[in-house]
């Protein structure tokens, strides 16, 4: 007897009945002991792994693709960027500890002048001086750049030295590591005031006229004080290294140990008045050097003898 075209829909029916019958049942006994399904649960999704793995390889390629391509212009560009956000945010650290630490010692005693604000200009160091005696640097930025004489260099950990000469296209700076160079320091832990000298290499400051009977100890950090208005106060200059048991005359002979790093820095960061600041374009740096509202300490007034 030939099959009609009813017959083939009943039969059709029947076995979508008998498989939702059977999916019934096995939900049913599923919910009830889920231990007996877990083999087979294991099996299939193992048999899908494969399948899962393929999936996410366009994203694997893609990811690939990119990282491969990219120019190594493009990751020394990023690399710059990137050091430029760090000594800029680490520059504001350092200052802003130097004010909350004066504050708290010397609240009501210090005048109230405007704070002076400070523009990071970031700069390569591309030479040395010719004369190996002399601790000299030679600079990418010069009067183009809105670099003067006079103005101080910083790096990530502390004071650096001194615009001495500058040039349309490069500027001089003066380490204070170099003889001819010193910084009014504050000791932080007792307040106290002194001058640290340069010793002519990199390693090593010189911290003059601490009395014998002076409360000062290794370890103890030197901040400049910005007496004399030649660098700026509340940065980091180094910390005593050695205090020796010979003295000479009233004083102690203190070795100390630099806070910048004079061997190994690349970069450093020219601190300019707003007004002389100029308006970087090179986007390898943009908006990466603006340092706006820096507060500035000024020292206690003098007392003027009569």
């Amino acid at each position: 007897m030939p099959t009609t075209l009813f017959a083939q829909y009943n039969l059709t029916l029947r076995k979508t009945a008998a498989v939702l019958l059977v999916a019934m049942v096995l939900m049913l006994l599923d919910s009830k002991n889920p231990d007996w399904f877990n083999p087979i649960r294991d099996t299939s999704h193992s048999a899908m792994q494969p399948i899962y793995q393929m999936s996410v390889l366009p994203t694997f390629v893609s990811h690939w693709a990119d990282g491969t391509l990219m120019s190594k212009e493009a990751l020394r560009r990023e690399n710059v960027q990137l050091h430029a956000q760090l000594l800029h945010a680490q520059a504001k650290l350092q200052q802003q500890d130097y004010v909350l630490a004066q504050n708290a010692r010397l609240q009501g005693i210090l005048s109230t002048t405007k704070p002076d604000q400070y523009e990071l200009n970031l700069a390569q160091v591309i030479g040395t001086d010719t004369n190996p005696l002399k601790q000299i640097v030679v600079l990418n930025k010069g009067s183009k750049d809105g670099v003067q004489v006079g103005q101080t260099a910083i790096d990530e950990n502390g004071i650096l030295g001194q615009i001495i000469n500058v040039y349309p296209n490069t500027s001089r700076l003066l380490l204070i590591t170099d003889e001819l160079q010193s910084v009014s320091v504050t000791v932080r832990r007792t307040g106290q005031r002194a001058i640290v000298t340069g010793e002519g290499t990199p390693s090593t400051l010189k911290l003059d006229y601490i009395f014998k009977t002076s409360d000062i100890r290794v370890g103890d950090e030197l901040i400049s004080s910005g007496l004399g208005g030649r660098f700026p106060a509340g940065y980091r200059v180094g910390r005593v290294e050695y205090i020796s048991p010979e003295q000479n005359e009233n004083f102690m002979n203190i070795d100390v140990t630099p806070a910048a790093d004079f061997v190994n820095s690349s970069y450093v960061l020219i601190m300019q008045d707003s007004e002389h600041a100029p308006n970087f374009r090179d986007d390898r740096f943009a908006g990466s050097l603006e340092l706006t509202q820096i507060p500035y300490v000024p020292p206690s007034r003098s007392i003027e003898s009569k």
